[in-house]
């Protein structure tokens, strides 16, 4: 897939793009998301404590059901990367991806050396309904994006 340095804009569709899960299954984002909203978070690596932590918030929102969309965490690199993440995160709210280099194809490449990452909120269109995204993983979440998105 061609590579882009653009985050989708609100309003149009989300790129798809390979995953692979914690199971070893290889699948796409969008034959996951079945038509449904989405909430989808990629973290800057598998590892990183601000996105756990975000995802943690995240998977809390969806299980409390104050929100009704499929929750994806999309970690960088290859299935080890995924199943790290996923024993990280710990919620069965979360359903945890790795996308390869495939961060790229949301915009969320590397610039000197650092990952950027971000959530995006999908309609079940696959629409972009809001992107939060930043170099700095402090940034790239906020509840109340998410909340007013999916309102």
């Amino acid at each position: 897939m061609p590579q882009s340095t653009t985050i989708p804009e609100t309003g149009t569709r989300m790129p798809d793009f390979a995953i692979v899960g914690v199971n070893g299954e290889r699948s796409t984002l969008s034959a996951k998301r079945e038509g449904r909203p989405a909430i989808v978070h990629f973290m800057r690596s598998s590892t990183c404590p601000v996105c756990v932590r975000h995802s943690k918030n995240i998977s809390a929102l969806v299980s409390s059901g104050e929100v009704d969309a499929q929750f994806f965490v999309i970690a960088p690199g290859a299935l080890a990367d995924a199943i790290t993440a996923s024993r990280r995160i710990g919620s069965p709210a979360a359903s945890v991806w790795a996308s390869g280099e495939s961060h790229a194809e949301v915009g969320l490449g590397k610039f000197l050396a650092l990952q950027h990452s971000g959530t995006f909120v999908i309609a079940a269109d696959g629409t972009v309904l809001d992107a939060t995204v930043s170099a700095i993983p402090t940034k790239n979440y906020s509840r109340e994006a998410v909340l007013r998105a999916l309102a």
